[in-house]
């Protein structure tokens, strides 16, 4: 199978659009807001993270997004006149602020001598000026010619060109948070997510669900149940009480690997498997409240779910439950 870099060399425009703007979605939680534009009237802007919400009046980031045919490496002269799009509509005013960072997402790499302009900064901007005739001034507005006026060529002087960066698929495969885009896009199959340990004191999350067990041990028992401890040191339901929480905290471990890891969609339908695997036992009629527990941890323990393709650990599928239970999807209790 071909690795993941080569494949995301391989997926069409629309789709390394829709990746970049996963990935930058994940990438950084500083982004008020994650825009994708990418169309025939751009503006030079293919996906843009929006750091305030000043939005084009505040600091922003621009991913330029640039698929080549097989074999091809993003060269020098487009990507001198994607810049100066980004320079003349921010003269025209489509923008009032210039991108605070600037990056050419090119799965298939540049070209040497492009590499060689992002590395030095100043360079790079001395070929925008001397070659705008060459490279952009046909290139930015169809069937126009755009010459180097003055405004522009200030708004070019006085940019820090060290803003401009480039990314090639190896660099991003390995980038953590390409993760559920890698999924969406790619169909990756995640990993196994780590297992997940019941701390010895109770959570905050926990609190729902757990006072609904213990509602339900107080009526299996017809005795009173005033803390959690007071369930742990009970000789009949102390294992089964630290059982559900096990699984709960599995459960939360799964979720929290799959949200950095798998496209939100996927972890949704998760879920939802759960929920439709297990509600017909839930309703149906059951001696008392804690069979009804029982009998809904063992139906989902035979489930046949998985996430993307991999197979789902049983204690997982059972604390899923009980986060379904916080969730109010369904109670214990009645």
């Amino acid at each position: 199978m071909p690795s993941l870099a080569v494949r995301l060399t391989e997926i069409d425009d629309s789709e390394l659009e829709q990746f970049i703007e996963l990935w930058v979605e994940k990438k950084s939680e500083v982004y008020h807001r994650v825009e994708r534009i990418g169309a025939a009237n751009d503006k030079g802007r293919d996906v843009i993270g929006f750091l305030t919400s000043q939005r084009h009046e505040g600091a922003w980031h621009l991913y330029q997004c640039k698929r080549k045919t097989r074999g091809a490496k993003l060269g020098k002269s487009e990507a001198l006149a994607e810049l100066g799009k980004v320079f003349y509509h921010h003269v025209e005013g489509a923008y009032r602020t210039l991108p605070t960072k600037y990056v050419f997402v090119s799965p298939r790499g540049i070209v040497g001598p492009l590499l060689d302009l992002i590395n030095n900064p100043t360079d790079l901007q001395s070929a925008l000026i001397d070659g705008w005739d060459d490279h952009c001034a046909k290139a930015i507005v169809a069937k126009t010619v755009i010459p180097l006026s003055e405004s522009i060529r200030k708004a070019i002087e006085s940019y820090p060109f060290s803003r401009v960066e480039h990314l090639s698929a190896p660099m991003i495969v390995k980038d953590k948070a390409a993760g559920p885009a890698l999924s969406k896009i790619l169909g990756l199959v995640p990993d196994e997510a780590p297992p997940g340990v019941a701390p010895g004191t109770m959570q905050n999350e926990e609190l729902i669900y757990v006072e609904q067990l213990r509602q339900v041990y107080e009526e299996a028992s017809a005795e009173s149940f005033a803390t959690a401890d007071d369930i742990l040191r009970h000789a009949d339901h102390g294992d089964h009480f630290r059982d559900q929480r096990t699984r709960f905290f599995e459960a939360a471990a799964f979720q929290r690997f799959h949200r950095d890891n798998t496209d939100a969609d996927a972890l949704v339908a998760f879920q939802e498997d759960i929920y439709h695997g297990v509600i017909d036992v839930h309703r149906q009629p059951h001696s008392n409240m804690l069979q009804r527990v029982d009998a809904v941890m063992r139906h989902a323990s035979l489930l046949p779910t998985d996430l993307r393709g991999r197979s789902v650990r049983t204690p997982v599928r059972q604390g899923m439950c009980h986060h379904l239970v916080n969730d109010n999807r369904f109670k214990w209790t009645s």
